[in-house]
């Protein structure tokens, strides 16, 4: 990887000339895009691994993200940074992975439910209630909560919404952020304290609600 560190990779595919190549076509464009897969392989493989444990699913995933970046270029417009382009693929095929496990998972999880309905109905239901049996009520309430932070992280502005979840989600520096976005650290810092304030000022009105109609 050409550089001393992330910025000077992303300065490089964000660069004027790189795209002019890349989407020139032909030897040009194909030398271009190597070049783009050379740079930015290491930094984006490494934000792969932070979501998917297994290597080869990892490799798969980053071979997908540079097959949507050669079949998606023709029509890139320029309208954000080449990175956060990229960025913004891979974020998308990890999703994609994530929600087909969380589907095998949940079916799997119907099946073995389903085959434990008739014995479940033969249990005790008369048995005492034990100090055992308020796990599950505050499993519940943990999970309404995490449910509200989705839904509170999905209600940001669009940039806003990206500010947060490259720093708190991805665990990107405010330089690593700045970079992808093409703002300064400063504006990163900027929004996501704003971010983080109206999460939990989306939160506390939710919940404050629920509190009232009870």
């Amino acid at each position: 990887m050409s550089g001393n560190g992330p910025s000077d990779a992303f300065e490089e595919i964000n660069s004027e000339e790189l795209l002019a190549d890349l989407l020139s076509g032909g030897g040009t464009g194909q030398k271009a895009f190597a070049r783009l897969v050379r740079i930015t392989h290491n930094r984006f493989l490494g934000f792969i691994q932070r979501h998917l444990a297994s290597p080869e699913e990892c490799r798969e995933v980053l071979q997908e993200t540079y097959l949507a970046v050669h079949k998606g270029l023709p029509g890139f417009a320029g309208k954000s940074k080449l990175s956060t382009w990229v960025y913004s693929l891979a974020h998308h095929k990890i999703c994609d992975r994530l929600a087909d496990r969380d589907r095998r998972h949940q079916e799997l999880t119907e099946t073995h439910e389903g085959a434990l309905t008739t014995e479940a109905n033969q249990a005790d239901r008369l048995a005492p209630v034990t100090a055992w049996d308020a796990a599950p009520d505050r499993v519940a309430a943990r999970s309404a909560v995490e449910t509200l932070i989705g839904k509170a992280i999905e209600a940001l502005p669009p940039q806003a919404r990206l500010v947060y979840q490259l720093r708190d989600v991805e665990d990107l520096s405010g330089e690593e952020a700045a970079v992808l976005m093409g703002i300064t650290p400063e504006n990163v810092r900027v929004q996501l304290h704003r971010a983080r304030r109206q999460i939990v000022d989306w939160v506390q009105e939710k919940l404050s609600r629920v509190g009232t109609e009870r």
